[in-house]
């Protein structure tokens, strides 16, 4: 098994062998996670890719932040402190839909909550800005990446500025991380040669204007922080800019405001191509840290399971996936997945079974653009690209060929299949999937049962749901297979009010689980949180938005009557 890192938890230490007589480290990470070494877990990918460039590396995990002795347990680092707030949005660990505490977290010890404060990053960035005025922060994860520009805030109600504003951090790394932290380390050992790095998928804040002086690539200039604020349209024009620029060749992207100015450097084609190469390099123990007597309630369902796969083609408007990860697959090699999981085989925890095989879409393993990609980037809606190579196929290849390692039982796709961009013609190999790699429930997410509802979330043309649901449950009658989708839907989107009267009706009409559905959450980055706030969709036009508790939760009311 690898070593596990140097940690420091709530006063608790944990000193690695190889650490022990060591007095600074290189890179201190700050988390407000436990720690899982594991490939979903942030922390743990950082903490695996620094060690991979050499790095001495020690962690802060879930610090009270109401003192000052878990900030300082390690002292100051030689290069950098890394400080994210976890895999989830800080808001969105802590508060249901209904702005309620959770009863749960998760990532936390025994699912315990009120081990992070709400806005995390903020909170941590500024802790460790006061005591150690001089060392370099660096800020990640999906906090960072969603809240980079001008965001609608759900819990507070308001557009918030950038929260470089309010983080005082030297370099914000948005997306994934895995090719970036080699160039900002290339960067700092050689001694920040440029006062302002222009480094691939990384945000820094100047002076207001000052960047007119040194700044030569081409760029383009955001609607301002203020007229965010002032305008909701310029607001919708803003979001509408941010969905398509998670891509290479976008513009540098440049929000002003008085007290500074936000400057957005976007990915290259060589940052992606490198972020899956090292994904097939950094190794995990794929166990919680020998520190924690309580298990971690998020590490279970996902020990053994395989990411194939970053980036999503789908232009879904209730998720801000794409502005963290992009809309362009990058997928891994088969033979890359089949290693990781011949690995599983020699794990003292492995019992045969990988839970899951998947990404962002696990239908999209293996697709790409015929024509290298466009600037529109909404592959599927409202119809299906005629340029995009879409196949089932890659997929059943892999999950065909891992379930035949010495050592696998099973193989399955736990985290469901999108069914409406399954191709007619490739049917079989759609029964191939479901009756070999689904135990027994294949999740599905139709969202919603109407047109108009459907239009608004961006769902393509092939969105309907009864029918698939027919032809699915046609198949596993004709093959004697027993069988049962698990439907995710949602409630309260703008622009709903009619058309969940159509979800209610379906929902009993085709006997579907009603504890599978849940309330639309306005978060950083989505096209559907610049509709709540605006209260309009993407052409402008005027859309009923249920914002009170009692508008939220009628639908569900309705349902579990």
């Amino acid at each position: 098994m690898l070593e596990y890192p140097t940690l420091a938890f709530r006063g608790k230490k944990y000193i690695a062998d190889s650490d022990k007589n060591r007095k600074t480290f290189d890179v201190i990470l700050v988390s407000g996670d436990a720690y899982v070494d594991h490939p979903s877990f942030p922390t743990a990918v950082i903490y695996r890719l620094l060690k991979h460039l050499g790095l001495s590396v020690a962690i802060i995990v879930q610090p009270d932040w109401n003192s000052d002795d878990d900030f300082k347990v390690w002292g100051e680092p030689n290069l950098f402190f890394s400080i994210n707030s976890g895999a989830m949005d800080s808001m969105v660990s802590n508060y249901t839909s209904a702005s309620m505490p959770r009863s749960k977290d998760r990532l936390s010890p025994d699912g315990k909550t009120g081990l992070r404060p709400k806005r995390a990053l903020q909170v941590y960035v500024q802790k460790i800005h006061q005591l150690f005025k001089k060392s370099m922060i660096i800020v990640g994860g999906v906090e960072a990446s969603m809240r980079r520009f001008s965001h609608y805030d759900y819990w507070e109600n308001k557009v918030k500025d950038p929260i470089l504003m309010d983080a005082p951090a030297d370099l914000l790394m948005y997306g994934m991380g895995e090719a970036i932290y080699p160039i900002i380390v290339d960067w700092l050992k050689n001694g920040r040669k440029t006062e302002f790095p222009q480094i691939p998928q990384c945000v820094i804040k100047v002076k207001h204007d000052s960047w007119r002086d040194w700044l030569k690539d081409k760029y383009s200039l955001l609607p301002t922080v203020e007229s965010c604020k002032t305008d909701k349209s310029v607001y919708m024009e803003l979001a509408k800019i941010l969905d398509v620029s998670m891509r290479p060749g976008a513009d540098i992207l440049i929000q002003q405001h008085p007290k500074g100015d936000i400057i957005c450097f976007p990915p290259t084609a060589e940052v992606f191509d490198e972020e899956i190469a090292m994904m097939d390099r950094l190794k995990y123990n794929r166990r919680s840290h020998p520190i924690y007597e309580k298990p971690i309630p998020a590490l279970e369902p996902v020990q053994f399971s395989v990411q194939s796969h970053r980036g999503c083609l789908s232009a879904c408007s209730f998720c801000a996936l794409s502005l963290h990860q992009g809309r362009i697959i990058r997928s891994r090699s088969k033979e890359s997945i089949l290693r990781e999981i011949a690995e599983f085989t020699k794990h003292p925890d492995f019992k045969g079974i990988v839970p899951d095989v998947g990404g962002p879409a696990v239908n999209m393993y293996g697709w790409e653009c015929a024509i290298g990609g466009c600037n529109r980037r909404t592959c599927l809606y409202p119809t299906i690209c005629k340029n995009l190579k879409h196949s089932l196929k890659p997929l059943a290849d892999v999950l065909k060929a891992a379930a035949k390692i010495k050592g696998v039982k099973k193989v399955f796709l736990g985290s469901g299949l999108r069914y409406d961009i399954i191709r007619e013609d490739e049917w079989n190999i759609f029964e191939y999937i479901v009756f070999n790699h689904v135990s027994g429930q294949l999740k599905v997410a139709p969202e919603h049962f109407d047109k108009k509802v459907l239009h608004l979330m961006r769902k393509g043309e092939n969105a309907d749901f009864g029918a698939f649901a027919k032809k699915f449950y046609d198949s596993c009658s004709r093959h004697n297979k027993k069988l049962f989708l698990v439907p995710y839907l949602m409630t309260a989107f703008p622009g709903s009010l009619e058309g969940d009267k159509i979800l209610i009706k379906k929902v009993k009409e085709l006997h579907l689980v009603h504890e599978q559905i849940q309330e639309f959450t306005p978060t950083p980055g989505s096209m559907g949180s610049a509709m709540y706030y605006t209260e309009t969709d993407f052409d402008g036009n005027k859309v009923w938005v249920p914002k009170t508790r009692t508008e939220r939760m009628k639908t569900r009311t309705k349902l579990q009557k």
